[in-house]
Parts: structure tokens; sequence; C-alpha cells
């Protein structure tokens, strides 16, 4: 991403609690508030107008803080902020993480506390452009969680450059404000990261690198790791000024002693140990390159165990580099190892050898984007979107035949790719085992009727919702309801009876009623969605959550049918860490890839091509590029010198390269073997990332 987050239309909102009624004081968190909004409003960094830099302190209830985010989503902006830091809470029946707020108590976190689902409905219908949001709490992590699942991706509305998600510790761990520090642990090292840059060489910050460096001074300090997530390309936003750029400058052009001491022993660090420990890892990943391979992921953990203490390091990178790629296309993790791996090696033996870092790191950024413009050609020529079937087969070249990937497909051939979610567990008894369940819901542009304080956003739990396309309302048989149980009853009608709603008032709790603004409203669709389950001859159904805007109404759990072609299909894969569900998950994170970015024959034989027709544009790359085809070739027991010298003369324009499964060069189109596109940019963006990252460690 080339773009960068303009101040002037952008804001930060910013929340922090350090007083509370029932839980412990916070006495740092102020300081994070105070010194946080002044390093965004700080014009060497972002730049961030004061009157855009909201900051609520010491709210003592959620009404209020859910009121500001409210405002701040209806606002056509550049990118929002959201931060806050204080107590995490999480409510042992549903798991659910909950930003305490002054008054919350910890017996009852649901009803006295902010939802962080609740934050994340209000924010989902935001106007900005771009979203980041930062907490700094305990369990933190449950929300990167939360965000990254496919159920909380809001039927797609979320932009292309989406959300991003970074928090202070993982989902099942406390956060750490250390005694007698001015800030908290994760805060104080974001703030570090803010105020003296990364020595990346780019001129800005992206919450990429605010993720890999703060993560970087926590683990150095022994305290609890973050964690991120993110859609798409908001990753590489170039969200504000990196101070370091200066000083890496100048530290580029000092001349290096000829006698083979480098930056790394100047600063105490054995470079030597990071690119062996990087091989290491990578060794245990190599021989799972491939359809049909192990899980590369769980071979190099096991390499962990039992390796020497100072390649650690390396390992770990290789490690963060696996993880990225199966989190965010499903697939590539052991590709990306491979290149990062002899890219690596490329780059400290460049080094060594006398060139100065910075012009390595910045050789390898140009080669990178070579080699993503050369990717990318095809896909420019026929920028047609991937149909059904090759889909399906960029899934099953991924992962095989798995009960996973047909569950998925098959969801995915009825409602779409953006359509589908997993579900978090199994289903319930009534009906065992693995399949697919229709999940509807309603989204409007809506205006608040009734009540008349429609300036706060309202979330309702387990409504009645009756849709009264003439506005006329069965109110006998919604009182014979009401009497046998209170719940909230919302009502979408074009207007309605002042007397009718005055019998129904004090049956529910509360009554609320919404009237679409659309230009026209399709009351057919919505009665269908709402059902006629509960009331013969009215659309009355019992959802499962409504969220009540000033200017929109998102209902989830809907009972009815949804018309053909829209609704979502949640995929029952099994329980949570199963391989089922890891393999369902990944193969809707590779289907969406696949849509979204286009799919090309064969990952390892496009890297390769690519890497051959740059030539001495990649450099670095070529090698690199050339290894994982290689690889594959040997995990078959044949000779990778014959297979690229088959390819390097076979017919021209013909998309040949190696099937695996059929163990001889092959049109790869014709055979099946299709990966997305966006997976293998991945493997070139987080190969060049890597680079980065080693260089921050020495």
């Amino acid at each position: 991403m080339t773009d960068t987050a303009d101040p002037l239309q952008s804001m930060a909102v910013l929340i922090g609690n350090d007083v509370y009624e029932d839980l412990d004081r916070l006495p740092a968190v102020g300081n994070n508030l105070t010194d946080l909004a002044a390093a965004l409003c700080d014009a060497a960094t972002w730049g961030l107008p004061r009157e855009r830099c909201v900051v609520l302190p010491d709210k003592r209830d959620a009404a209020d803080v859910s009121t500001v985010l409210a405002e701040a989503a209806g606002e056509p902006l550049d990118t929002l902020l959201v931060y806050y830091a204080g107590h995490g809470l999480i409510h042992e029946g549903t798991g659910e993480l909950v930003l305490a707020t002054g008054r919350t108590s910890p017996e009852l976190p649901l009803l006295t506390g902010l939802r962080y689902s609740d934050v994340r409905d209000i924010l989902a219908v935001r106007r900005a452009r771009r979203l980041v949001v930062v907490l700094d709490c305990c369990y933190s992590g449950r929300a990167v969680g939360v965000m990254a699942d496919a159920s909380s991706l809001v039927m797609g509305q979320l932009g292309i450059e989406g959300t991003y998600v970074l928090s202070s510790t993982v989902s099942t761990l406390p956060s750490k404000a250390p005694a007698g520090h001015r800030h908290t642990a994760f805060t104080g090292g974001l703030l570090e990261v803010i105020g003296n840059g990364v020595p990346s060489g780019r001129p800005y910050l992206t919450p990429e690198d605010l993720f890999v460096y703060t993560r970087k001074i926590m683990i150095d300090r022994g305290w609890p790791r973050p964690a991120q997530c993110h859609e798409d390309t908001i990753r590489g936003l170039q969200l504000m000024r990196n101070p370091w750029s200066g000083a890496l400058r100048w530290l580029s052009q000092r001349r290096r002693v000829t006698t083979g001491r480098d930056m790394a022993s100047e600063k105490g660090t054995d470079a030597s140990d990071l690119v062996v420990g990087i091989h290491v890892g990578v060794s245990a990943v190599r021989p799972e390159l491939g359809p049909g391979g192990g899980d590369s992921l769980a071979a190099l953990e096991a390499v962990v165990e039992r390796t020497v203490p100072r390649w650690l390091p390396g390992i770990e990178l290789v490690h963060d580099v696996m993880t990225d790629m199966r989190r965010d296309y499903g697939d590539g993790a052991a590709t990306a190892a491979v290149v990062a791996d002899e890219l690596l090696f490329a780059v400290h033996t460049a080094v060594r050898a006398g060139a100065r870092w910075q012009e390595v790191t910045d050789r390898v950024e140009e080669e990178a984007a070579a080699v993503l413009r050369r990717l990318d050609r095809p896909r420019l020529d026929d920028p047609r979107p991937p149909s059904q079937e090759e889909l399906r087969r960029a899934v099953s070249t991924a992962l095989g035949d798995s009960q996973g990937g047909k569950l998925v497909m098959s969801a995915i051939a009825r409602v779409g790719v953006d359509q589908v979610e997993i579900a978090a567990g199994t289903r319930t008894t009534a009906l065992p085992g693995p399949g697919l369940s229709v999940v509807s819901r309603l989204a409007l542009d809506a205006s608040v009727l009734v009540p008349n304080s429609a300036s706060r956003p309202l979330t309702l739990h387990e409504p009645y919702v009756l849709v009264a396309p003439e506005g006329k309302l069965p109110v006998e048989e919604l009182q014979a309801i009401g009497w046998l149980e209170r719940k909230p009853l919302l009502v979408v009608a074009p207007r309605v009876d002042v007397f009718a709603m005055s019998c129904l008032h004090g049956l529910f709790a509360p009554t609320v009623v919404v009237r679409p603004t659309d230009a026209v409203v399709d009351w057919d669709a919505l009665c269908a969605r709402t059902g006629h389950a509960l009331l013969a001859g009215h659309p009355l159904g019992l959802a499962a959550r409504a969220l009540i805007a000033p200017s929109s109404t998102v209902v989830t759990g809907l009972p009815g049918t949804a018309p053909p072609g829209s609704g979502r299909l949640r995929v029952y894969a099994g329980p949570t860490g199963s391989a089922a569900r890891t393999a369902a998950v990944r193969a809707l994170a590779v289907a969406r890839s696949a849509a979204r970015s286009g799919v090309l024959p064969g990952g390892g034989t496009g890297l390769y091509r690519v890497g051959q027709a740059l030539g001495a544009d990649a450099e670095l790359f070529r090698a690199a590029l050339a290894a994982p085809l290689r690889q594959i070739v040997r995990n078959t027991g044949q000779d990778p010198g014959r297979v690229t010298a088959l390819l390097a003369t076979g017919p021209a324009g013909m998309p040949a390269g190696f099937d695996r499964g059929g163990g001889a060069t092959d049109d790869l189109r014709n055979a099946g073997v299709l990966d997305a596109l966006a997976t293998v940019r991945g493997v070139v963006e987080n190969a060049a990332a890597a680079v980065s990252r080693y260089v921050a460690t020495l």
C-alpha cells in the first residue's frame, strides 16, 4: 500500500479508566492517555489536530463511551483510531471480552461493562475508510479472535483496506502494568516505537511496524506478547512519520571496517546465529512443502524443543512469517519460509562481503516491487473473477481432499465467498456432526422513531422483530406474547399508531420502532427475513441481537429465509482446535484470497518463472524464487535441474510446471493445480518483511 493516512481527515478516540468502584486502580492509564494524545498530535509523528483527538478519561457508564464511538463512526473519515486502556474482563459463561468502565462489576461484567462485541458492531458500520483498534487490557487478544473470525466481517461491509486490531496480549493472558512505571507495559512500548521510530529505512510507520517492534520490546523485557489481526492491505498503511529515517540514512553512510566487523558485532549480536537459526527452522519445514505435505507449522514447532538456545530468535522469525501467511491466506506458510530463508542468506552474504545495510534493504524493496508487478501482469490482462471451479481447485491444491474444504466450498457455491462463516464450536446435540446452517441477517439504513433518545446506540439481546409494511400492529396478539415473556420488541415500519404503541407500553423491555430510509424498500424481503413462525399472518421472529444506531439498524440471527443468493451460511466443521475446523478456516481463507486476487497455475512454478524473467533485476530474489519449485521436485525424489531444464524448453505460452501429484511437467491449469495470486504475493511480501525484521534484531 502506498496510501498515507491523512491526519486532517482522521480522528482518534482514546478511552481509559484508572479509577474503578469495584476494581483495582490503574494509575498508569491516565498517563497513557495524556502521552498517546500528545504523540498522535505531534507534527513530527502524525500531526492529528487537537480537536480531532477525543480523550475519554474515567467514564463511569458504558453508554457514555458507546455514544461517542457511534458519533465517530458516523464521521466520513480517512482513518479512525480507537484506543482503550483499562481492565479487561472475561464472562465465565460466554467467554466474551468486556472492557471495564468506572462502574463495572466483576460479578456482572456483561450488565455493567462495555462488551467488545458491541464496540465491534458500532465500528463495523463506520464511514471511515480505515479503522485501527488498539487495546491495552487483560485478555485483549479475545478482540483479535473476534475481529479475525469470519462471523465478524459483517457481510463484507468492511472496506478493502479493512480493519487492523492490535492488542496488548493474547486471549488467555493478563496484560501488565509494571509498578513504578509511568505507562502500562504495552502502551509504554508502543510510545517508544512511535517516538523513536524503527530502522526500516521507510519514511512512514505502518500498523505492521507498530506491532513488530512493540512485540520485540515486550519480548526483550519478558512481558506478555501483543497480538494482531487485519483485513487485506491495511497493515501496510503509511500511518505516521518514522523519526528513525534520518538517523538511519546517516548510519548507512558509515564506512565498514574491512576486517569483517559489521553492525551486528558492534552491537554485541552475532548475526550468524540468526541466519543459522532461520536455516535450522526452515530445514524442518522443507520436507512438508508442496500439495499433500504435512503440517509445516507443527514441524517447525517440534524443532524448538531440541534446538540450541542462541538459534531461537531465528526460528521465531520463521515462525512469525509462517503464522502470518497461514492467518492471512490459509496457505503458503512453507513456501514463504523457504523463500525467506534463501533471501536472508543472500542478504547476509552481501553484507558480509562489504555492502551497506541500507543499500541491501533498499535493493530488497526494489526487487520485491518488481516481482509483484510481474506477478500482477496476467491479472491485469484478464481481470475476470475466478469461477467456482477455480476456487474449488485452489482450495484443493492448498489442502487436498479435506472434509472441511468440501463443506466450505458447498457453502460458497450457495451464497458466495463473502457470505460464509466458520462456527466457533460444534453443532447442538439435536444436530450432531459437521454441516451447514443458515444465518439470516438484516441490515438497513433507518431512523429511530421510538424511543426519542435516538442519539445513543441501543443493543437489544434476543428481541422480537416485527415488520409492519403498512404501519399496522397486531396489538392484541403482541399483548398476549408480551404477558408471557418480557423481551425487547423491535418494530420495522414506515410509521406507527400512537394508540397502538401505548397499548404495548410496559409489556416489552424496551419497545423500539425504526423506519427504513431507503428510497425503495423491499418489504417482501424484510418480511421473508423475519419469518412467520411465531404469529400466523404476521412477520414476527425472535432474533439473536439487534444494534440500533441513529442512522442504521443491524439484526442478527433472524429465523426467516433469506432471498436466493443472500443471507449467510455457517459451517460447523468440528470443535475449536480440531483438524477439521482448522482445515475449514484455512479453506475459507484460501477461497477468499483467490476470489479477491484471482488464481495462477502453480505458485512454485509462477515464482520460478518470474525470477527467471527478471534476471538481473531480481539478483537477490532470483535464487529465493526458484527455491520452492526446486524443493517440491526434490521432495518427490526427482532432479530439480532436469525439471527446470524441461520448463525452459517447453512450448511458449503454455502454463507448464511441475505437478507434484503427477510427478512430471504438465499444463498446470488443465491439471487443476491453481494457487491464489494473493497467496503468492504474500510469500514475496512476507519474505521482504522478514529482511526488515532481521535487520531490526541486529
